[in-house]
């Protein structure tokens, strides 16, 4: 696949087909995200990988939880003062899918880099976020490649320290995401995305 086709397919799914992959694709993938920039030169991130329903059901219980109770036509037939967006639509769709999404995927890819403080302070002291991130958008844009798809989760509230503790993760590490991979159902609704001018968001010397 060319490159800019990658680009241009790659997108966040949420339902996944009843299909194994290979693992060795998988570990394609991983060492993708080995490839991107860092700022330490150490690449010190570690991925922790679910695969039986048993591992994730154990791990994505918060995730579970909170997907259970939300009432998508609920959500989506609120009085509202303005036009629904499209961000909201998606918010809808994705909120009763953030356990499903992830347990239905054949693999969950748990990414986990060393950090002892990410908040305040001078803005370098996001260099490890910022580029663990990197790392996790190789790995999307290396699974589609391989003509596969990925879910994304970011933890909320306590799930992040809970989940930490439950895989006996060091102290120092931070986990910015869970990941699940594998073939898109290709019947999952697709909704709209933002297509902003961008032309208009181009600066040229200074903002005006």
């Amino acid at each position: 696949m060319e490159f800019y086709d990658v680009i241009n397919k790659r997108r966040t799914v949420r339902e996944f087909l009843d299909k194994e992959v290979d693992f060795e694709t998988i570990k394609r993938i991983l060492e993708a995200g080995y490839k991107t920039p860092t700022w330490n030169h150490n690449r010190n991130w570690h991925f922790i990988i679910l695969k039986t329903d048993e591992e994730k059901e154990a791990i994505l219980e918060y995730a579970k939880k909170k997907s259970s109770k939300f009432d998508e036509e609920k959500y989506l037939n609120i009085p509202r003062p303005y036009p629904i967006t499209l961000g909201q639509k998606m918010f809808a769709h994705a909120m009763p899918r953030q356990y499903s999404m992830l347990e239905d995927a054949p693999y969950v890819i748990i990414p986990v880099f060393r950090s002892k403080d990410v908040s305040g302070g001078s803005f370098s002291k996001l260099n490890p976020l910022a580029t663990i991130w990197c790392s996790i958008e190789n790995i999307f844009l290396a699974a589609t490649a391989e003509g596969l798809a990925c879910s994304m989760r970011i933890p909320a509230d306590e799930e992040h320290d809970d989940v930490k503790k439950k895989l006996k993760v060091p102290a120092t590490y931070m986990m910015p995401v869970f990941i699940g991979i594998g073939y898109a159902d290709p019947n999952e609704k697709e909704l709209e995305q933002t297509a902003p001018d961008f032309e208009k968001q181009l600066h040229f010397g200074s903002w005006k």
